[in-house]
């Protein structure tokens, strides 16, 4: 898209907003001005969030679209102790909730944060990077919250609801173009089939190029292309009955991602080739966007999710019925050298050449069915309750091969089987104090296969690794339970205290070295245990809410996902249980309307993440005596204890506002709205690798648009993300070799600067 066309347009609505904004002192001034009430099922029933003892974000679907959150990563901004790793592809990402997340390759373990669609987690943690659509609310839910949303949520829950069909007939088409290639459409439509039915249907169709040239082809790498489809049917076929039918299918294809170079030492090599070759034409650095490799990745990811829900209304308490299926399907295709050819000269006999580096790939198969029933109370009463049932059966499969070089080839299977009970009530001692608690039963049996194909001339010692075939099966019983006081201080101001506890359940580390042992004893089980102090307030007549939240949680058995160095210099994935982890801070969140047209969000959380015990970490590479990496039996170890964990910034906080400017003499108004959101420097490396600091940065972003007054007419905004093109990486690490001659680093889009301009149209 031509960026002059842009700026002008800018420039032209900066002008058009300025000569309005002494127009804006017109709007009558003894209107009420005041937050609107925010509604969640932080609690699986509908509460204001005002009246939930624990730390929810929530963020409405009117406020993701001034903040142009169309992605998980994006949720970043919007939540004050929420952070996003991400690797060459979805599978390797991690959503980390006040510093704890889950990186793992095993398709054994589950996330420490757990992602729920419409009441139905999600079996693998990539499948919730396929992009946001027609949501109605998200809510970021810190701490854990095992009780109710199950094993998968020991540091905390994204839980994502979609919108719901309309009661009439509405609809809306819009676009977005952006300064780095970006064409989205989509499309919605929903209204009442009769007095009994109602529909709505949306679509999307994407297109993105990269932003990372590949110097050996000149294409551009890290885009994608997506499309999705999602249908909703809500029944009331008597009074009392509602039953909702949805599915929805999503398709994206990605480029990447690729890692670019962000140093290379002198007279470094790789596989017995100068590593200087494949950096011909560009300058290692954080501004690097360019790359010279000669294998360019493909992702592919196909979702499909079926949900049906029934609510019974019996009169003071609704029986609720929610059965799922979702079918993911993921393949991938990477270079994991950064080499630029396929073929490099020999260093050490420059008449012959070597094969260089290695490709790996391989696809992913998950399927999860669930079923789950729930007597919810409803009404004024001294006593609510939740009393529920839960099944879960999960099946995923993976194949994996890398080559030429460190061949390894192998395919597995991972199965999952949880039966859970629980339970929650609140007592409602007197008029001002509540006692809330609630308790969970959860039992789940997982099982592994393991098939090695690698082709060996001799058979490994000591069953180093499986020969042919490995297998396993576990069980396991585990109580969560959570118990808070709260205590109405004043009208709109309540103060609660809690502990809650989590769990994480056992798995198999599935990944290349697996081996008997392995199979024959799972990581264990992830536990967590949290206090939480908290305060949340709406004073100045509904103009000001403030809630603040101190935390203190421990982790025992943290399951962390390491590597350790072989002899040929290539690193085999290992995931253990680190002793114990202890997360504490503070969170302040204060949204604020001081007048009609202005609203301000703030949050800010200060982090304290460290690792209290984690005695035999791997080393990393290159790692010496004198930096702490000692020997111990035929391993090397180091002690990580009193380290802080990675991804995790001590301080976090950004600041959004939206301002509505009226033009009385026009037949639409106009908006501004700018954020900036800043992190301190953090480690992205849990060994404490040198190189994998990524200092403090701030990001600014900023919109300006106009708005038809009649409700869902139209709107055309136009964006700016990193106005100041701040770099910076969401991944650090070597490559090349063990010699570790080269720094590589994962640039994210939104750490590039681009415009863009978004429209929608409805009816």
């Amino acid at each position: 898209m031509n960026r002059r066309l842009l700026w002008m347009a800018s420039a032209a609505m900066i002008a058009a907003s300025g000569q309005a904004l002494a127009q804006t002192a017109q709007q009558p001034a003894n209107q009420a001005v005041a937050l609107d009430e925010i509604i969640v099922t932080a609690q699986k029933r509908e509460q204001n969030l005002q009246d939930v003892p624990a730390a929810v974000s929530a963020v409405s679907s009117e406020q993701l679209e001034a903040r142009n959150v169309v992605q998980v990563t994006d949720v970043v901004r919007v939540s004050p102790s929420l952070t996003v790793t991400e690797n060459t592809n979805a599978t390797g990402n991690s959503i980390n909730l006040r510093g704890i997340g889950t990186f793992s390759f095993s398709i054994g373990i589950e996330p420490s944060v757990a992602v729920v669609v419409d009441d139905v987690a999600l079996l693998q943690q990539a499948q919730a990077f396929s992009g946001l659509n027609d949501i109605a609310r998200l809510e970021v839910l810190r701490g854990p919250q095992g009780t109710l949303f199950g094993k998968n949520a020991a540091a905390g829950v994204i839980n994502i609801v979609t919108q719901k069909p309309t009661k009439t007939l509405t609809g809306s088409v819009g676009g977005t173009l952006t300064s780095d290639g970006e064409k989205r459409v989509e499309g919605m439509v929903s209204g009442p089939i009769s007095d009994k039915a109602g529909f709505r249907l949306n679509a999307f169709y994407g297109d993105r190029d990269g932003y990372i040239r590949n110097l050996n082809t000149g294409h551009k790498l890290n885009g994608d292309r997506s499309y999705g489809v999602r249908g909703r049917l809500e029944l009331d076929p008597t009074d009392n009955l509602n039953i909702a039918l949805t599915a929805s299918h999503t398709n994206t294809k990605t480029d990447g991602q690729v890692r670019t170079f962000r140093s290379i030492n002198p007279g470094a090599v790789a596989f017995g080739a100068p590593l200087a070759l494949s950096a011909v034409g560009l300058t290692p650095g954080d501004d690097n966007y360019k790359i010279r490799i000669d294998t360019e990745p493909k992702n592919t990811s196909k979702q499909t999710m079926l949900n049906g829900r029934a609510s019974l209304d019996l009169g003071g308490a609704n029986l609720v019925s929610i059965t799922s299926y979702q079918d993911w399907r993921f393949r991938f295709l990477e270079d994991l050298d950064t080499l630029g050819s396929p073929t490099l000269l020999n260093a050490a006999d420059p008449t012959s050449i070597l094969p260089s580096g290695s490709t790996a790939g391989g696809p992913f198969h998950s399927t999860n069915f669930t079923q789950e029933l729930r007597l919810v109370s409803s009404g004024a009463r001294k006593l609510d309750y939740l009393f529920a049932l839960f099944y879960a059966d999960g099946d995923s499969d993976r194949s994996y091969a890398r080559g030429p070089n460190a061949a390894t080839s192998w395919a597995a299977t991972a199965s999952t089987k949880t039966m859970a009970a629980f339970t929650q009530m609140t007592y409602h001692i007197g008029e001002k104090t509540h006692l809330d608690g609630g308790v969970r039963f959860n039992h789940e049996v997982i099982a592994a296969t393991f098939v090695n194909s690698t082709p060996t001339a001799t058979p490994p010692a000591n069953n180093a690794s499986c020969l042919s075939v490995c297998s396993g099966k576990a069980k396991d019983d585990h109580v969560t339970y959570k118990v808070a006081l709260r205590q109405d201080l004043a009208e709109n101001v309540m103060a609660y205290a809690s502990l809650s506890t989590g769990y994480k359940g056992q798995g198999f580390d599935i990944s290349t070295g697996f081996n008997p042992g392995r199979a024959a004893k799972p990581v264990r089980p992830e536990t967590s245990k949290a206090y939480e102090l908290g305060l949340k307030s709406r004073v100045l007549e509904n103009r000001v809410q403030l809630n603040v939240t101190g935390f203190l949680t421990d982790f025992t058995d943290f399951q962390a996902q390491g590597g350790v160095t072989q002899p040929d210099g290539t690193i085999v994935p290992q995931l253990s249980n680190v002793g114990s982890l202890r997360s504490k801070g503070v969170e302040v969140e204060i949204s604020a309307k001081p007048v009609r047209a202005l609203r301000i969000d703030a949050s800010a959380a200060y982090t304290d993440a460290t690792i209290r015990e984690f005695a035999n970490a791997p080393c990393y590479t290159n790692q010496t005596l004198a930096l702490g990496c000692r020997p111990v039996g035929a391993s090397n170890f180091q002690d990580l204890s009193g380290k802080s964990l990675a991804n995790s910034p001590k301080f976090k906080y950004s600041l959004a506002g939206a301002y509505d400017v009226a033009l009385p003499s026009l037949p639409f108004d106009g908006f501004v709205t700018a954020e900036y959101t800043h992190q301190s420097a953090v480690m992205l490396d849990l060994l404490g690798t040198p190189i994998s600091r990524q200092k403090a940065y701030g990001v600014v972003n900023a919109s300006i648009g106009v708005a038809g007054r009649d409700e869902g007419n139209y709107r055309v905004a136009l964006f700016v993300n990193n106005l100041f093109d701040q770099h910076y990486a969401s991944s650090l690490g070597y490559t090349g070799s063990s010699n570790a001659g080269a720094v590589a680093q994962l640039l994210p889009r939104n750490s590039k600067r681009y415009v863009g301009i978004r429209a929608r149209m409805g009816f």
